[in-house]
Formats: structure tokens, sequence, C-alpha cells
């Protein structure tokens, strides 16, 4: 609960979340979660393996990463594959296929594995890429939902609807305004909402639709600096679920202090 030039304000935060599944009946946010798992074990098993440890590791999924109790034996068969061909490694990305697999968890799930030495080697996957929508129902249907629920009184109520650095839970609407004021909203209690993307923060109202908060971006992507620096932000890559939280924190805050009105 916000209080806001003497108004009490109640904000309601919601993820985004897209909905689509990565096959096998799995949805792509769990797919995701599972990877950020097997991506976090991975760097404590690497630094303990130290004749493996300068190899970066491309994990190419079929469409689901192993369980959180095969990790371990997933990673160590991938270390065992890697000494198994150490003198075949080099500087230059080198794809392995299925039919060079012998051990039972890498069969299973990987249908290319791509393998390179570097001084900063880490381990990767096609599981973080994938096809991002602009604005279309699943924002309605995310509003509706909440809307149906029952909140504390108070003078306005406020929706905030999060993206973040997942592909589940990205919406890039590249048309700005336009392409949000094309989907229908049932807003119910609420008085405004926010939309923080990666492509810029927006703001509803019944009255206006939907506006631009700040300047509004270029239709571009980003310079090739600042996508460097994205790879180089170590909160950001660490510690998704802290980032999210403090941005959103931090959203908040400048609504309290007035900068977002």
């Amino acid at each position: 609960m916000l209080t806001v030039s003497g108004r009490t304000v109640g904000v309601e935060v919601r993820m985004y979340q897209s909905g689509t599944t990565a096959g096998a009946g799995f949805g792509q946010h769990q797919v995701e979660s599972e990877w950020e798992s097997l991506r976090v074990a991975s760097r404590e098993f690497r630094a303990a393996q130290a004749d493996t440890s300068n190899v970066s590791v491309g994990l190419m999924f079929h469409d689901v990463v192993p369980a959180r109790k095969e990790h371990q034996a997933f990673m160590q068969e991938i270390a065992g594959f890697i000494r198994s061909r150490a003198n075949t490694i080099t500087a230059d990305s080198t794809a392995f296929w299925p039919h060079e697999f012998t051990s039972p968890l890498m069969t299973k799930y990987l249908c290319t594995l791509h393998l390179r030495t570097c001084e900063f080697s880490e381990w990767y996957t096609n599981i973080t890429a994938g096809w991002v929508a602009k604005p279309d129902s699943t924002l309605a249907n995310i509003v509706s939902e909440k809307a149906a629920k029952t909140y504390r009184p108070s003078d306005e109520l406020w929706l905030l609807v999060q993206c973040s650095h997942r592909i589940s839970e990205t919406v890039l609407p590249f048309g700005g305004v336009t392409d949000l004021n094309a989907v229908p909203l049932q807003s119910g209690p609420f008085s405004k909402i926010y939309l923080l993307s990666l492509y810029g923060a927006f703001e509803w109202e019944l009255s206006s639709g939907w506006k631009t908060l700040g300047p509004e971006r270029k239709r571009e992507g980003p310079t090739f600096e600042e996508f460097k620096g994205y790879l180089a932000n170590r909160e950001l890559l660490d510690d998704p679920i802290g980032w999210r939280d403090r941005k959103i924190q931090k959203v908040l805050q400048e609504i309290r202090e007035g900068k977002i009105s």
C-alpha cells in the first residue's frame, strides 16, 4: 500500500508469463527454471574440475532440461565427454552430435553439444533463446485474472506487470502504445496499469489508454556495447530473480517520490 498525494494506493504486482510450452507438455517457464538451476550447479561443479574448467559448453537440448535429481550425473557425463575429446577441443567451437554420445543422459536430452576452450568459459544453452511475441491476449488475460480478485480497500488500485530476461516472461511492444492499445482490456478495479518491459515502461488509464513513461525508445535493438553490458552484468546473470525484484522496488520508490505519476 502506497500513499501518493494524500491518497492510498494499492499496488498489485504480477510477473508477465507467456504460457508457451517448450515441448513434451512442459511450460517454457518451468524449463527455464530447470536450466537456471543447472547453470548455477554447473559453476560449482566446474570449479572442482580443474582439467575441464577452461572449456565452454553449449548445451543444445531437444526441448527439456534434465531434472534436478539428474544434474550431478548429467554434469559428470559432460565432464567425461570433454576428457575423452580433450585432444580435439580447440578455441574454435566444435559441434558433437547424438551418434557420438554414449552416456544415457546426454543421449536423452541433447541434440547437439558445442565445445571450445576459452579463458572465460561458461555453460550456455538454446533454452534461453526463442520467439518473443508482441502484446496479445496474454496481457489481457493477466489483467482479467487479477481484476477478478478481492483487494483491501484503498482510494486507488494499480496493477504492475513486470517482464524479465526470461523468454517466457518477456513481451516486446516494438510498436509502442499502438501495439498495446490494440489489446482490449477489462481493467475491473484497476485505475492504472503499468507494464515494465525490456523495451520500456508503459502506463494505462481508462480515459486515455496506454502511454509511454519517459522518453520513447527508438525502435531498434541494443548496440553492441549495450549488449556487452548485459553479458557483463553479474548481478543479472547470477541472481535474475533478485535483480527483477530490486527493479520492481525501484519503480515503486520512484512512484512514491512522484518521479512517475
